[in-house]
């Protein structure tokens, strides 16, 4: 069993802790063990073989909608959309752990529990209940996309590669990026069927990498086989508690689903500009196969000195958030804005099957207080639908209006 060094028991690394929320400083010490608080705590021997980090996030959100939907009348108010406690750590020096939970909605649910090996010299290896290797917009942090919520076009892709139960393997060079798995279903599919299972992939080449300019391409693949009694079911929500659905397959009783889409994205200074292509087909037990596909562009515009490009990692293919260069103090200004704006489609119609089309155009405003401290305003309307259903013909012209409140650590 890993243990800290004697010579530092247990009190004193909580003296340590508050020695350092004392003196309002970013790390303190005790003999043997080293303890930073900063983007959250975390606690770990001289030598880095035994760590052990805390952390967590708290999004809470209001939304309204403008505009009528006779029938299927959304849900506005207020919502605690995320609510986590996030562990994780290393031991022995090549093993890494990490497990998340979530206690939004009055409910536990599991999100991160993996078990992590670094110790090749190129690859790293994760088994556990993680994220699978698909799109750019999926694997970044909800702690990071400029949006409120990820766009509709997401919602095509998402009941296929999802959190999932497996193992998955992520390499990367100087300036490319490779992740791929094999995955079961998520922790509780519920089903009580034998468990369906996937593989997914994702390759990222970023020719150019500087801190204040990033060229990003990526292509993705994944298939899906569920089990014998699974449905699946593909729709969109206005808002993640609203209940009204423009689009909606209803229930599907798939054999298999192949999905595959490029990305890109490229930052240049203070703008920022993100797209990506989905496309899915079914095979589907007794009915004719289906072919959807999805598509966003997005941009992102820092107001202050900081860029997105900045923040590009090439170890995990993705962008991070923004981080103002001074934060926010009552008297002394502080703290950066950015303006975003995204167009999104998803067609789930296809021959003579309705599921229905919708394209939405958002725009927002975030203000960035400081490392762990955000607010966005998100106003999105639903633009253009195949008015195929009585909802989707009304839901033509509909305005949501979405506000966060972020807090991560």
């Amino acid at each position: 069993m890993t243990k800290f060094h004697r010579a530092a028991p247990f009190c004193a690394v909580l003296g340590a802790v508050a020695g350092a929320a004392a003196d309002d400083t970013s790390a303190a010490s005790a003999p043997g063990v080293e303890v930073t608080v900063d983007d959250g705590l975390r606690i770990a021997a001289p030598d880095e073989a035994f760590s052990i980090e805390i952390g967590g996030r708290l999004h809470v959100d209001w939304a309204r909608h403008g505009g009528e939907t006779p029938g299927a009348e959304a849900i506005d108010g207020t919502n605690v959309r995320r609510a986590r406690l996030e562990l994780g750590g290393s031991f022995d020096r090549d093993w890494r752990w990490a497990a998340e939970a979530d206690f939004a909605n009055n409910d536990v649910s599991l999100k991160d529990f993996r078990l992590g090996y670094r110790g090749l010299e190129s690859v790293d290896l994760t088994v556990g209940h993680q994220k699978q290797p698909y799109s750019l917009a999926v694997e970044m942090s909800s702690n990071d996309i400029p949006f409120v919520e990820r766009s509709v076009d997401s919602r095509l892709i998402l009941p296929f590669v999802d959190r999932a139960i497996g193992v998955r393997a992520d390499a990367s060079g100087e300036h490319w990026f490779v992740a791929t798995g094999v995955f079961g279903e998520a922790a509780d599919p519920g089903d009580g069927a034998d468990e369906g299972w996937g593989v997914s992939a994702r390759v990222v080449y970023a020719p150019v990498i500087r801190d204040d300019r990033v060229l990003h391409f990526g292509l993705r693949a994944a298939r899906r086989e569920p089990s014998a009694t699974e449905t699946l079911q593909i729709r969109d929500e206005t808002t993640q508690f609203s209940d009204l659905h423009v689009v909606d397959t209803g229930q599907l009783l798939v054999e298999d689903a192949d999905l595959f889409g490029p990305e890109a994205a490229v930052a240049i200074g203070q703008l920022s500009l993100f797209s990506e292509y989905n496309r899915v087909s079914l095979k589907r037990r007794s009915a004719a196969a289906l072919n959807f596909d999805s598509w966003h562009v997005a941009a992102a515009w820092a107001l202050g000195g900081e860029n997105r490009a900045a923040q590009y990692d090439i170890g995990s293919g993705e962008f991070k958030r923004l981080e103002a260069e001074q934060p926010f103090r009552r008297g002394r200004g502080g703290g950066t804005w950015e303006l975003t704006t995204r167009y999104a489609s998803i067609d789930l119609n296809d021959s003579g099957f309705v599921g229905g089309k919708e394209q939405t155009f958002g725009v927002g405003a975030n203000w960035y207080a400081g490392a762990h401290v955000r607010f966005l305003l998100d106003w999105t309307r639903v633009v253009d639908t195949d008015a195929s259903n009585a909802v989707r013909a009304a839901a033509e012209g509909l305005d949501v209006f979405t506000l966060r409140a972020q807090f991560t650590f």
